[in-house]
């Protein structure tokens, strides 16, 4: 971070993406084409070294195949991934005992056109039910051989475990957010779990490809919307949008082309006048974030986001392609801050270099 030398308070902040984060945006990518196909891909806790893999297929797609494949190099405990929300539409309730976090439900079978259950082909039938939106509580029977698992969808990436993880990834593939699981088992010691070197062997063996948790943080997946409206300004059309960060809401309105830019003026002021300054017959490319608030912790809150490598806010500014912004603080009059003291536009991130 630099601060130029026109306004030592305005801050130019590279936004660009680092080696290793356009290297985890193309595992993504990869995952997400292999996905689309309906095909398989290994999901780690962690790509140089990781101690475990999942074995993750889209569960609205999978088939008798896919299933015997997955229980073939596991130890056969398939797991499906789904929404809060969709279990309870399902009435699949958490077992007694179920952890906090992605909870195993009560286990399932499709109520007809299966046998027993245990086979492939009758746990992909009921895998497919599963992510089905067409499903209801009476299309299941009660206890079964699959194990519905309940997911938070709210949750950011950074705290995605498998589960939610898969659910997100098959979700942007174009599937119903439903994901099969199991867990890759070794091949030299087979009572333990595939890590390290053996499981990329494992995934290459199979032409799977690997991506880690860590890896969508990276990737920069934006963040949904919950307000997108068009507006008509004097240098275009563009649109006033919304987004959340660590649960503070903020709107924000891009003026102009920022694809390749660097320095693009992002410019903190309160929420009420974003629409007000972005009206003005200034045609430069610029950003314009509304804070929800006018104390002085807003724009210290902001500016140490802008620094935080996985944070929404960077996920935003890189989807828009600009590669650093400078920000710009209001400095119509002093801010008072939460804790009662009054600042001038200084946060502490103004120290970084």
């Amino acid at each position: 971070m630099t601060i130029t030398d026109e306004n030592p308070l305005a801050q130019s902040i590279s936004v660009a993406p680092t080696l290793a984060e356009i290297r985890a945006k193309e595992r993504v990518m990869a995952a997400i084409s292999q996905l689309s196909r309906g095909e398989a891909i290994i999901l780690t806790d962690g790509i140089d070294s990781p101690t475990s893999g999942e074995i993750v297929f889209p569960a609205v797609r999978v088939s008798t195949a896919d299933v015997a494949f997955a229980i073939r190099h596991s130890s056969g405990f398939l797991q499906v991934a789904l929404p809060s929300d969709h279990c309870d539409a399902l009435l699949l309730p958490a077992q007694q005992g179920a952890a906090p976090g992605a909870e195993q439900c009560v286990t399932v079978d499709a109520a007809t056109g299966i046998t027993t259950g245990i086979s492939a082909a009758d746990r992909a039938r009921t895998i497919r039910l599963l992510a089905s939106p067409d499903a209801s509580p009476a299309s299941f029977s009660r206890p079964g051989h699959v194990v519905p698992l309940r997911t938070d969808a709210a949750l950011p990436t950074s705290d995605f475990g498998h589960p939610e993880a898969a659910v997100h990834l098959v979700a942007a593939a174009g599937f119903p957010p439903a994901a099969v699981l199991t867990t890759v088992v070794g091949t030299t010691h087979p009572t333990d779990v595939a890590s390290g070197s053996e499981l990329h062997e494992f995934a290459r063996t199979h032409q799977l490809p690997v991506v880690g948790l860590r890896d969508l943080d990276s990737a920069g997946i934006p963040p949904q919307s919950c307000l997108h409206v068009s507006v008509d300004l004097p240098s275009g059309r563009t649109s006033l949008e919304s987004f959340t960060d660590l649960g503070h809401n903020y709107l924000y309105v891009v003026i102009g082309e920022l694809s390749g830019r660097e320095d693009v003026p992002l410019h903190l002021i309160p929420a009420d006048r974003v629409l007000i300054d972005a009206g003005s017959s200034r045609a430069e490319p610029r950003i314009l974030i509304g804070l929800p608030q006018m104390p002085g912790d807003e724009y210290c809150r902001v500016i140490d986001r802008l620094h935080q490598p996985h944070s929404v806010i960077r996920t935003i500014l890189r989807r828009l392609g600009c590669l650093s912004v400078v920000a710009h603080f209001d400095l119509d009059k002093p801010q008072i801050t939460g804790n009662g003291r009054t600042i001038h536009g200084v946060c502490s991130s103004d120290a970084r270099g």
